[in-house]
């Protein structure tokens, strides 16, 4: 993904061909986050919160080459709709392996 081209960190869903049961996952994927969405996951840890969260878009795809269609995703910091207008603090950028203990 980022890493072979020059987009943003991203990701994608492709339709699962064949499930094994009904419990099966409809779709399968990768996914990268940026540096900005994991420090942020990261500060919304330090501040108690069990599930952290960020906010997801995703775009219908079809590639001409094989033929199928995928969802292109990409996630982004959270930004609750009751603070969208209320600045947040950027959580401290941990600096060593310690620094990620919650």
């Amino acid at each position: 993904m980022s890493e072979q081209n020059n987009y943003p960190p991203s990701g994608t869903l492709f339709a699962t061909k064949e499930k094994r049961t009904e419990k099966s996952p409809d779709y399968t994927g990768q996914f990268e986050l940026s540096h900005e969405v994991i420090i942020d996951l990261y500060g919304q840890m330090k501040e108690g919160i069990e599930k952290p969260i960020f906010s997801m878009v995703g775009w219908k795809k079809y590639s001409n080459r094989t033929g199928v269609s995928f969802l292109s995703v990409r996630g982004n910091v959270y930004e609750p709709k009751e603070l969208k207008d209320i600045p947040r603090p950027k959580p401290k950028e941990p600096k060593g392996k310690e620094d990620f203990e919650i």
